[in-house]
């Protein structure tokens, strides 16, 4: 899928702007501050609902504007069919949806048709903070190649919400229970969907790391959210007196964890900043090859600033594979020779206006 017009309206400091990006590599250009990195927020929004540096409409809405609208006309290369989406967001945090002149309910229907990666200045955090970060990344990968991941997914958050209320509530045993087999079901399929899947991406990012010539080996430790050796039905049961003292549910795949390792050692406690942010990079870059692997399909890649976070040499590196994945490409710089001889369109952000380059 590739997007092939987006209108953008109430966003940050972009008012109203339009742009019909290429295929390939699109580069958007203009000094600090001027929005660049707005209009990969922008595409962003329109995948997954908020931007990746917030998920608070009323921090990305123009000051003096109640609302952001965003809409985008995308072509599926494969089978030429055309798909029309739109967001509209308002400060209270209601949302509108269109998917093809239709209201929807979900943006995971958007989801499904345009997956997204942005590449970000703070995407070194995926191994320096906790794993929640860890988590959202395996869940990404599992939803865009494993068909039933987003039921189960679904149906476990809602259990894990009634069963925590219960908890808080201090409701008795047969009520906080009640919610358990759903739980179980549902989290014992994540867990599976969310390993195998672990397994996979270590296999693509050894690969990977040995095509960009890196100095360290990396492994990808999976850990469910309790203990190794036992069901998540014998973890709850284990577990009880502490869901009770706690008032909420304390083993589970809310609780899973990616260990990220260099050299057999935590990468957070081994590599430079320099490194790990090379790492989380590939990281990404694994996440892109195996979904094209698995699916054929590339996702839209969203580069923010990748010049002022890698050297040359490695930018480059970067860059070479994404353009083997065959993706549509956004990539923001206040350089505008970064992509060099790639052929690509430009776009140039000034003063709040976007207006394609020559």
């Amino acid at each position: 899928m590739i997007l092939t017009q987006i209108d953008i309206r109430g966003l940050r400091n972009l008012r109203e702007a339009s742009l019909s990006p290429a295929p390939g590599f699109n580069q958007i250009t203009g000094p600090n501050g001027a929005g660049k990195s707005s209009v990969l927020e922008a595409i962003h929004c329109l995948s997954v609902g908020h931007s990746f540096r917030t998920r608070k409409a009323k921090e990305l809405i123009t000051r003096g504007e109640d609302e952001y609208t965003l809409a985008c006309q995308m072509l599926d290369t494969a089978s030429e069919q055309v798909h029309r989406s739109g967001l509209r967001r308002h400060r209270d945090g209601t949302t509108e949806l269109r998917l093809n002149y239709e209201e929807i309910r979900s943006i995971a229907l958007v989801t499904q048709l345009l997956p997204v990666k942005a590449l970000t200045p703070d995407s070194h955090s995926l191994i320096q903070e906790g794993p929640s970060g860890r988590r959202q990344f395996i869940d990404w990968g599992t939803f865009h190649v494993e068909h039933g991941f987003f039921d189960a997914w679904r149906i476990y958050r809602r259990a894990l919400s009634q069963r925590n209320q219960s908890l808080k509530d201090q409701a008795p045993d047969s009520e906080v229970n009640s919610w358990d087999e759903a739980l179980i079901q549902s989290g014992s399929q994540l867990d599976t969907y969310r390993r195998q899947y672990v397994d996979s991406l270590q296999l693509t990012l050894v690969e990977l790391m040995a095509a960009m010539e890196t100095m360290f080996h990396v492994e990808l430790s999976y850990r469910s959210g309790w203990s190794e050796g036992i069901g998540l039905a014998e973890a709850l049961e284990k577990n009880a007196q502490n869901c009770r003292r706690f008032r909420t549910t304390t083993v589970g795949p809310h609780r899973a964890e990616l260990q990220v390792m260099a050299d057999g050692v935590l990468a957070r406690q081994i590599l430079s900043r320099g490194q790990q942010k090379l790492l989380v990079y590939a990281m990404h870059l694994a996440q892109l090859k195996l979904l094209y692997a698995i699916t054929g399909k590339p996702a839209v890649v969203l580069c923010d600033d990748l010049p002022s976070e890698l050297d040359k040499v490695q930018s480059g590196k970067i860059l070479d594979e994404i353009g083997k994945l065959d993706s549509q490409v956004f990539l923001t710089s206040t350089e505008a020779q970064v992509l060099e001889n790639r052929p690509s369109e430009m776009f140039i952000v000034a003063g709040g206006e976007l207006r394609k380059g020559v």
